[in-house]
């Protein structure tokens, strides 16, 4: 696999179609960053890839910022039983047991993601690959105390934090 600024001198097409997906539905991140990264050999350096998408995703407008923090699916919601997540979501959703809750815990998420949207107007956002649902919970509950400004600054970090695990996953780091 060829690094992202190699990548983007080659061939622009593939570029894009290996990247887009990073953000949720969201390609513009991708989009709005290619010059950059075309430009910049450092940027063939992950961690350097990933600084520059985090930057351009928090230097946008509000709206952008909320159409992408809107984008996302609910965990283990009704996206996730209609089999209707990108790839990249029900990968991460299984590797935290997401696909096999139980009655009860499909409740307790639906009840939390409710209450959550509820309060925020926008869905729960957590980097989940590597959590246990309890963990997860317990996470969710907590940040349903957050103001609505921490919780937006959080969705983005957990955004941000989820396009990471992302690249190393594309990378297969």
């Amino acid at each position: 696999m060829r690094y992202p600024h190699t990548l983007a001198n080659e061939n622009k097409t593939e570029f894009l179609k290996i990247f887009n997906e990073l953000y949720e539905h969201s390609p513009w991140v991708i989009e709005k960053s290619y010059e950059l990264i075309k430009k910049e050999s450092k940027y063939d350096n992950l961690q350097e890839f990933h600084k520059i998408l985090s930057n351009t995703v928090l230097k946008e407008s509000q709206a952008l910022q909320m159409s992408l923090i809107l984008a996302h699916p609910t965990l283990a919601g009704k996206q996730a039983k209609e089999n209707e997540l990108t790839e990249f979501s029900s990968n991460e959703q299984k590797s935290a047991g997401l696909d096999s809750c139980t009655n009860n815990e499909i409740k307790l998420f639906d009840e939390l993601n409710k209450n959550y949207f509820d309060k925020f107007d926008f869905p729960y956002i957590l980097a989940v690959k590597g959590r246990t649902k309890d963990q997860i919970i317990k996470n969710f509950k907590s940040r349903l105390e957050n103001s609505y400004e921490d919780e937006k600054k959080e969705a983005l970090k957990q955004i941000n934090k989820i396009a990471e695990i992302r690249i190393k996953d594309i990378y297969e780091q």
